[in-house]
């Protein structure tokens, strides 16, 4: 079938791109202290750098969105990742932070490749196949985030860091030949050429139909969480009772867990989405989030904090992916492209706010306090979850007979 060779297809390309992602993660600090910066001046850069990819891609997805409406998803696929492929190539001639930052920016300027893959499996999948397919997607991406880093450190034990930034781009281009090679639009999507409102516009007629509001909301939440959790865990684990290994493998492990969790979930919890529902999914995996929060701001074991990373990763299997299966069931025709924007916007919103507010957070109420504001904010999707199913219920019920 064409939906299974072009799910295939772009399986691939989140494999690609999310190795190339990753590998910016070892290469980045390597690359900034090679530029002399000092210890306190790495932590502030390695931030800012950072953020400023987030910022971009919350700022353009909207706009990407609206022209991917407009003249269809692969265009922009192919546009976002040459420009994703030269803007990483460059950083390797970089010759100050600054270079560093502004380069970053611009490389989440081209950020539609991953975002219209998903939208291209979401729409295009049966749709009492769409959880597995992005369940599927979910384990590729978890699977490039394992494989980068460790590509990454190989390359700087024989390179300097600035000559892993053209094998990022190398994998960034791999991703985009197959866009180009194998990747094709919906036929129905030529027929949307015309879209004749603004981005205001757009914005409004999205936020006034149930229940995107709370999908929205929902997903800042989640990435809010996820995101801004990644840069506190090392010193978490480090201060946890009970290791198993001396030395920095306790660290490692415990990083890992979670993502192994992703991988060998997903596909079979994308399996019980299509079985029962993806708003079920959603509901339960929110509370789950939740609970493990609570259960991690009381724990002092590692081998506690192992059980609940390993759970986490189960509970990551089955949130963004159901928020984008949810949104597949209610989008209008015509509006797919900008729907999704808008609510990848609001993801990569969560993914900035997250770290930024995780630093102040815990110089005031420490890494424990930050586990009880997780769990607060889990329990908040939680309750968006269940205000979607009375939506979702009231609708039908508005419904009239036939």
């Amino acid at each position: 079938m064409h939906w299974r060779r072009q799910h295939a297809s772009l399986m691939m390309v989140q494999l690609f791109m999310s190795i190339a992602h990753s590998m910016y993660i070892t290469l980045l600090p390597r690359q900034l202290s090679d530029l002399g910066l000092s210890a306190e001046e790495l932590t502030t850069w390695t931030g800012i750098i950072f953020a400023g990819n987030f910022a971009a891609m919350m700022l353009i997805m909207p706009l990407l969105g609206r022209m991917g409406d407009r003249i269809g998803r692969k265009p922009i696929m192919l546009w976002s990742g040459l420009g994703m492929a030269l803007m990483t190539l460059l950083m390797s001639a970089a010759g100050s932070q600054i270079e560093m930052a502004v380069l970053r920016f611009l490389q989440g300027c081209f950020t539609g490749i991953l975002p219209f893959s998903m939208i291209l499996v979401v729409t295009g999948a049966p749709k009492d196949r769409v959880g597995v397919s992005v369940g599927k997607m979910q384990m590729m991406a978890e699977s490039g985030a394992v494989i980068g880093p460790l590509i990454g450190a190989l390359l700087l034990a024989f390179l300097q860091p600035r000559f892993g930034f053209p094998v990022m781009s190398a994998f960034i281009l791999t991703a985009t030949i197959f866009v180009w090679r194998f990747v094709q639009d919906p036929k129905e999507q030529k027929l949307l050429a015309e879209v004749k409102t603004n981005l205001w516009q757009d914005f409004r007629e999205i936020w006034r139909t149930k229940p995107f509001p709370q999908l929205m909301i929902s997903a800042f939440c989640i990435n809010f969480c996820l995101i801004g959790t990644v840069p506190l865990l090392g010193f978490f684990i480090e201060a946890a009772d009970g290791h198993w290994w001396t030395g920095g493998f306790n660290i490692g492990f415990a990083l890992s867990i979670t993502s192994f969790a992703v991988i060998l979930s997903s596909p079979l919890l994308g399996k019980l989405s299509d079985r029962i529902g993806a708003l079920p999914m959603l509901t339960a995996a929110a509370l789950l989030a939740s609970t493990l929060s609570v259960v991690q701001a009381m724990a002092h074991s590692y081998t506690m904090i192992i059980i609940c990373r390993f759970l986490m990763g189960v509970c990551v299997a089955a949130l963004l992916p159901n928020v984008q299966a949810q949104i597949r069931q209610y989008v209008r025709p015509g509006m797919e492209s900008r729907t999704f924007g808008f609510t990848n916007s609001w993801q990569f919103m969560g993914s900035l706010s997250g770290p930024a507010l995780g630093g102040v957070l815990t110089s005031y109420l420490g890494i424990r306090g930050w586990f009880w504001a997780l769990a607060l904010v889990f329990c908040f999707s939680f309750l968006q979850a269940l205000w979607m199913g009375r939506l979702v219920k009231e609708t039908h019920q508005a419904l009239p007979v036939t």
